[in-house]
């Protein structure tokens, strides 16, 4: 354990401070967990195709929607188990931005104990949209972006290369991740526009405790986002019935609200299709002009390694 402790610290600190966050706020976070951590990859054992959808702040004008869709599978190569993935995620941040990023994943594992230790990288590009004739600002009387000259009036479209990289951790009762996204914080630079993506951490630790009632989990979880200057972290609590149904609540906090916002979570497995959905109730002053954000989560899971049935050497049942 002291060895996993050491290169999680490393992680963290390998790198300087970044100036903000960019990363999606999923409400879902281990549902997703890939989009924070390539390390996961391949986590389940079976070939897993999952979709995402995040609508935040319903109500508000161009509101950010976020789309992520990920596939990822465990593979066997030179006697050792891997973890491979890739991963889209369609980002409408505002009015202004659109990102776009791709990314095909990696992980590593190694048998630490009672668990499994994986590394991952995740290695890809992001293309980012901004400005064009469907910006508007507070001086503009039309949709060209009024007199801001910051703001591009035409549309502008850039390709980066962007990587992440984790560590997780897992036993058959508790994990533990830590990830970086961003690695590089890739610069976007044209002649009319100058952004890039800031490079963040991420901390996710999580339980699996067995009730009395045996058909009961109850599973808790922490997940802290910050890049050195800010913070978020979510702090959960769900239940598991008979491992097909799940409900929870999620509280959420960040360096100017202990209390910023509470999230419904529900969710049920039938089969090899498994559903969640979110509902994000905010408790700061952006409550007065949303009705909360949505997520909707949907899995397809193929098992990979079929179970062995034995076939029968009789060429013939008259023959038994």
């Amino acid at each position: 354990m002291k060895r996993i402790v050491w290169l999680l610290v490393y992680i963290l600190g390998c790198a300087s401070a970044a100036r903000s966050q960019s990363e999606v706020p999923f409400s879902q976070y281990q549902m997703a967990l890939g989009y924070y951590n390539p390390a996961s990859a391949g986590r389940y054992g079976d070939l897993d195709v999952s979709a995402l959808y995040r609508m935040q702040w319903m109500g508000w004008s161009n509101a950010p929607k976020t789309t992520y869709v990920t596939a990822n599978m465990p593979y066997n190569f030179m006697k050792r188990e891997h973890g491979i993935g890739i991963v889209f995620v369609q980002d409408n941040i505002s009015s202004l931005y659109n990102d776009l990023t791709a990314g095909l994943q990696y992980a590593y594992l190694k048998k630490i104990g009672k668990g499994k230790l994986r590394a991952g990288v995740q290695l890809g590009m992001v293309s980012r949209t901004a400005g064009g004739t469907f910006v508007v600002t507070p001086d503009s009387t039309d949709t060209t972006g009024g007199s801001d000259e910051a703001i591009p009036n035409s549309k502008i479209e850039k390709k980066v290369f962007d990587a992440n990289a984790g560590l997780y951790y897992a036993t058959d009762k508790w994990f533990i991740g830590v990830g970086v996204t961003h690695l590089l914080e890739p610069v976007i630079e044209t002649e009319s526009l100058y952004t890039f993506l800031d490079r963040g951490y991420n901390f996710i630790c999580g339980y699996n405790i067995q009730l009395n009632n045996p058909l009961l989990e109850l599973q808790p979880a922490v997940f802290v986002q910050t890049n050195l200057n800010t913070y978020k972290a979510d702090i959960t609590a769900r239940a598991v019935y008979a491992r097909k149904y799940s409900a929870g609540l999620s509280w959420r906090m960040n360096e100017n609200r202990l209390a910023d916002a509470f999230v419904v979570l529900l969710g049920a497995t039938f089969g090899k299709l498994e559903g969640g959905y979110a509902y994000d109730v905010p408790l700061s002053n952006v409550g007065r002009g949303t009705v909360g954000s949505h997520e909707l989560f949907l899995k397809y899971r193929i098992q990979l390694n079929k179970p062995k049935t034995g076939k029968s050497k009789h060429k013939s049942v008259r023959l038994l």
